[in-house]
């Protein structure tokens, strides 16, 4: 049978290849090779070099069909020329899914100027959005691309690359290991790479999940990522020798060797984790893998039982000391411009919530072992978190607090869910309840990492008054409004619960803490007041502690000027008294009416950003006192005749009067339509009322 074009140029290029990787030269011996003379099966080429060796050579392409081919290659050149044009237009910041493209050879420059122009509008049209459609693009942002990343999606279905590899793999393989059924030659099968959607580590990751003891023809491997360069994705000495916990030393095959290693883990095989812990036993260490599976290998530790933490211990013991990231905050050597620097975001004081490098994975490691209950691996683990809390990188310091709040939790723990005692060293417990305040003092020009102390501390509650008054005083100064709204939980736990709680320890005087309570109340930020305001809304909501235990402390919002943020949490509030304290509640949502209209008054410019929350419920409770009532909504009145701030339902505003009692009601109808007639002609489409309904 005559071989195809791509048949021919892809043998000459792996040819090429193979002679120069393994510095010798092969010819073309042979094509078609019969290996079963009654079905007829062969493979495609035999090289010989001039030492005779012998290689059959398989080749295959990815693809199902021609059509599949034929959309495959249109979508990729097509997505050339669009790289081009988007980066012209200096486009960047954005993931994006394109469709199927259909389009002739003749004009796909023209076309993809015009789909850069789609995107371009998208973008222009989404500024603030994270994701959006537009004209059949997805977008995604990625702030910290520089570019814009072009992949395929077929609707809103995306191309599953490692699932596209291995229904091909599944599909091919039992016949391409007959085809190779030969003895005295090397076998090796040549993937040619017109799928673009699938590259050779989805190739790699799909041949990981299939048991090649069912293709013991097949010896190698190859995949054409890019004309004439070939990559290594299956040795069966790579699988012999994770079988037999060998090491490998050729190159090639050592680097297909981990990137395997890599997939396994990630697919919870432990067969992989076993070759790495026999391997890393014997040589020492683990730098002989690389980043991303050392990640794998972490992540792969947390599936672990109870009875397998000696197993995730010894992950914990051969990566404390990993130099990524660098425990003096400098950009590691895989990041020499410092784009993925976490230390210098916190320094920064920007907002890091990632959970990336091998230390930092390895934290969340060591909080699911502490919370196995197994306190005889607590002191290896205080002492690493020991050293992490004071090194450079700040990081790494907040990644430490999070398996230091599992030991926290545990710190007065006398026995297991099951009553089994829990001997834990108490030396070792009262190390762990120093640590948060030892932090504390030593970050305090470090926001970032105070905020993720201050998370310890909202599970460490048996602090002495001394304690409570140093740390509420430390994190009330930080002018940070995430800090703050955590705070907030802690304020009113130490000025209105601590007393009761933890009978065994001295008893608490709340005095200090009442202080700085009632103090943050009337004077503090923002983002302290309103989170305080929902606290105590949970409290009444909750019935935690009694209304009149803490009126004194509702009184106190609303001694200055108007808040917006904390009236939108009095709307809450004001739900609950209506219940509870009827007179309360109407009081509140008077004064927070007025000062809302003093604040319109000095600052006209906020009118659009401010609001009343639940006037229609809160109505209700003035209608059994109709002077009330009339100057209520007489105020409403002046905050909206400001400029049209919203004060609620005009219908549900105006048309209280029907709720009026007694001779009342008509006295209160007339005094409403005057005012609404007043608002009438400022805004003559004011939302239209029914003066006529009983």
């Amino acid at each position: 049978m005559v071989k195809q074009q791509w048949e021919e140029e892809t043998i000459e290029r792996f040819r090429g290849y193979l002679s120069q990787n393994r510095n010798t030269t092969y010819g073309i011996t042979g094509r078609d090779v019969v290996v079963d003379k009654r079905t007829g099966g062969n493979f495609d080429y035999q090289l010989q070099n001039e030492k005779g060796e012998k290689i059959a050579v398989e080749l295959f392409r990815m693809v199902e069909n021609g059509e599949d081919l034929a959309k495959s290659r249109v979508w990729y050149k097509v997505v050339g020329f669009l790289r081009d044009a988007v980066q012209r237009r200096g486009l960047k910041g954005y993931l994006v899914y394109t469709p199927q493209f259909f389009v002739k050879k003749s004009e796909m420059k023209v076309y993809s100027e015009k789909m850069a122009e789609v995107i371009e509008k998208g973008i222009r049209f989404n500024t603030t959005a994270k994701e959006f459609v537009h004209d059949g693009f997805k977008f995604h942002k990625v702030e910290s691309f520089d570019t814009i990343s072009l992949s395929y999606s077929d609707g809103v279905r995306s191309v599953d690359s490692r699932r596209t590899a291995i229904n091909s793999f599944v599909r091919l393989l039992p016949k391409k290991n007959k085809q190779v059924n030969i003895a005295n030659h090397e076998r090796l099968l040549v993937v040619v790479k017109w799928a673009y959607f699938v590259d050779s580590h989805a190739a790699i990751g799909a041949l990981t999940t299939l048991d090649f003891n069912q293709f013991t023809n097949i010896d190698k491997i190859f995949f054409e990522e890019k004309e004439g360069e070939f990559v290594l994705i299956y040795d069966h000495s790579v699988i012999d020798a994770i079988k037999s916990r060998t090491e490998i030393k050729n190159p090639d095959s050592h680097k297909l060797l981990v990137e395997y290693l890599k997939n396994k883990l990630d697919d919870r095989n432990h067969n992989a984790f076993d070759y790495i812990k026999t391997i890393g036993t014997r040589v020492g260490n683990l730098e002989w893998l690389p980043k991303d599976t050392k990640e794998n290998l972490i992540h792969f530790g947390k599936t672990f039982s109870v009875g397998q933490i000696e197993d995730a211990m010894w992950i914990v013991r051969m990566l404390n000391n990993d130099q990524n990231p660098n425990p003096t905050g400098a950009n590691d050597l895989d990041d020499p411009e410092g784009k993925h620097n976490y230390h210098s975001d916190v320094v920064r004081n920007e907002d890091v919530r990632n959970i990336t490098t091998i230390r930092g994975h390895l934290c969340w490691l060591m909080s699911h072992i502490v919370a196995k209950n197994k306190p005889q691996y607590y002191t290896e683990i205080i002492s690493i978190l020991t050293r992490y809390i004071r090194e450079g990188n700040l990081y790494m310091r907040i990644q430490a607090t999070y398996p230091l709040v599992e030991l926290i939790v545990r710190g007065k723990a006398t026995k297991n869910q099951d009553e089994s005692p829990f001997e834990w060293k108490q030396e070792e417990r009262d190390l762990v309840r120093d640590l948060p305040l030892n932090m504390l003092r030593e970050n305090a020009a470090h926001p970032r990492v105070q905020k993720a102390i201050l998370y310890m501390f909202d599970k460490l509650r048996d602090l002495n008054e001394a304690e409570a008054e140093e740390v509420l005083s430390a994190f009330v100064s930080i002018d940070d409004s995430d800090v703050l709204h955590d705070l907030a939980a802690l304020l009113p736990y130490f000025a209105l619960f601590r007393k009761g709680d933890f009978p065994e320890e001295s008893p608490f005087n709340p005095s200090a803490s009442i202080t700085l309570l009632k103090e943050q109340i009337v004077n503090g930020k923002t983002a302290l007041k309103s989170s305080l305001a929902w606290h105590f809304w949970k409290m009444l909501e909750e019935k935690s502690i009694p209304y009149k235990d803490i009126r004194e402390y509702m009184l106190l919002f609303w001694g200055n000027e108007y808040d917006p943020s904390t009236a939108h949490m009095f709307g809450l509030i004001i739900r609950q008294l209506a219940d509870i304290s009827p007179g309360d509640a109407k009081d509140f949502f008077e004064k927070i009416a007025n000062l809302l209209k003093e604040y319109l008054l000095k600052h006209p410019e906020e009118r659009h950003q401010v609001w009343l929350d639940d006037t229609d419920h809160a109505l209700i409770l003035f209608v059994s006192e109709p002077n009330r009532l009339l100057r209520l909504i007489g105020t409403l009145k002046d905050i909206w005749m400001v400029g049209g701030t919203y004060i609620g339902n005009m219908s549900l505003i105006f048309g209280s009067h029907e709720k009026v009692p007694g001779g009342d009601k008509e006295r209160v109808k007339f005094e409403l339509k005057r005012m609404y007639d007043e608002m009438k002609t400022v805004q003559p489409l004011l939302q239209p009322i029914d003066w006529n309904r009983n």
